[in-house]
């Protein structure tokens, strides 16, 4: 039996206890309510989950699934989705085969945890591609859905999530027969109206991928995706942290708009993240990194970079809100491994601290919020 004492978060708030855990599982949480000096405690929270990101620590999915795993497991993220680009069906089928066939061979050491692949694309608009490259994207169909998931009968190619663009013509389809498949549908890089949102809603859609990013503008009389996603609740809406992508205000828009169990904090990184490189190359493209976001170099001499991913780790996104005041760390907390945890239907094993769930655990500086221990299945993390 191993266990841990600090500010327990519990329930969406902090309070001084006992985190005690065996066999990879916690066993009790034991709350000490009045304990003297409680904030200068560290700070024990359930492992980041992240729904999307394509790359970290100098490794994708494709090319080194477990190097990813094992650096994002040292920041923090002890379970992920790894998010792949679009590209034509039959070949992005062969590689989640590759990369779900490598997921399960992950060994025993304490890295993150596989818990799907997000795929973004390829159905979704080219008129909302964003960083996307706008030659991979296909039109929405049955035939190439099918040569993506591979057959209907054993445990498939992994596939959790797809991202797609409800609006263009034979898409809704789609939706009705991923939730079929037991895939989750997420709208995104789409250009859709709220009442075409709210339809592909009704017929299964549940995400909002990057709330803001690769969408349509709000306007008064056509709220759009974003709109809609922040008026309803029929949709988890991803929304990236490092105030670039969403600036403070339009995030503090969405928190009080949804609260922090309706948001999903997601990294929405890229290979060269976590690695301090100042440039990169992905998927054959040079980025740019500045303060933790991702760019493409400008394509000629006194051109405008344009916005790719991030290089930032949830944690740091953590830190970033909460340091300059946009979140509270409850919430920051909460966006970053209960409402993500949900989004999946997997809050009876992750991202909260209860018997029985995975003994996933990040240790945090009560102060400067710093990372100072990860715990995987019970296993600390070398870092």
């Amino acid at each position: 039996m191993s266990e841990l004492r600090g500010r327990l978060f519990v329930g969406g708030a902090l309070a001084p206890g006992r985190v005690e855990f065996a066999n990879g599982r916690i066993t009790s949480i034991d709350l000490e309510l009045g304990a003297r000096d409680a904030n200068e405690l560290p700070i024990v929270a359930p492992g980041f989950v992240d729904l999307h990101i394509h790359g970290f620590g100098g490794s994708d999915p494709l090319d080194d699934l477990a190097g990813m795993a094992t650096a994002l497991a040292r920041v923090g993220t002890t379970a992920f989705q790894p998010t792949l680009f679009p590209s034509e069906p039959s070949r992005l089928g062969a590689a989640c085969e590759h990369v779900w066939s490598a997921a399960t061979e992950l060994g025993r050491a304490p890295t993150a945890r596989v818990v799907g692949l997000h795929l973004e694309g390829p159905f979704v608009n080219p008129l909302r591609a964003g960083a996307l490259p706008p030659g991979d994207l296909a039109t929405p169909s049955k035939e190439g859905l099918r040569a993506i998931l591979g057959p209907a009968t054993g445990s498939g190619r992994g596939v959790k999530t797809m991202t797609l663009a409800c609006e263009l013509q034979g898409a809704n389809e789609l939706v009705a027969e991923l939730v079929r498949s037991n895939v989750r549908v997420s709208l995104g890089h789409s250009q859709a109206t709220a009442a075409e949102a709210r339809a592909a809603a009704r017929a299964g859609a549940s995400g909002a991928t990057h709330l803001f990013n690769a969408m349509g503008p709000i306007h008064h009389r056509e709220i759009g995706l974003a709109g809609f996603a922040l008026a309803k609740t029929a949709l988890f809406a991803e929304i990236i942290g490092d105030l670039v992508h969403v600036g403070a205000d339009a995030f503090e828009l969405a928190l009080a708009a949804r609260g922090p169990e309706g948001l999903c904090l997601v990294s929405d990184a890229l290979q060269g993240a976590g690695t301090g490189c100042e440039r990169f190359e992905s998927h054959g493209r040079e980025h740019v990194v500045h303060s933790g976001t991702a760019y493409y170099p400008a394509a000629k001499s006194g051109g405008a970079e344009q916005l790719a991913g991030s290089a930032m780790s949830q944690h740091a996104m953590v830190q970033r809100l909460v340091e300059r005041g946009v979140v509270s760390i409850e919430d920051a907390l909460t966006m970053a491994s209960a409402s993500p945890a949900r989004a999946l239907g997997l809050e009876r094993e992750l991202g909260a601290l209860g018997p029985g769930l995975r003994a996933d655990f990040v240790v945090l500086d009560a102060r400067t919020l710093a990372l100072c221990d990860v715990w995987v299945g019970g296993e600390r993390v070398a870092r």
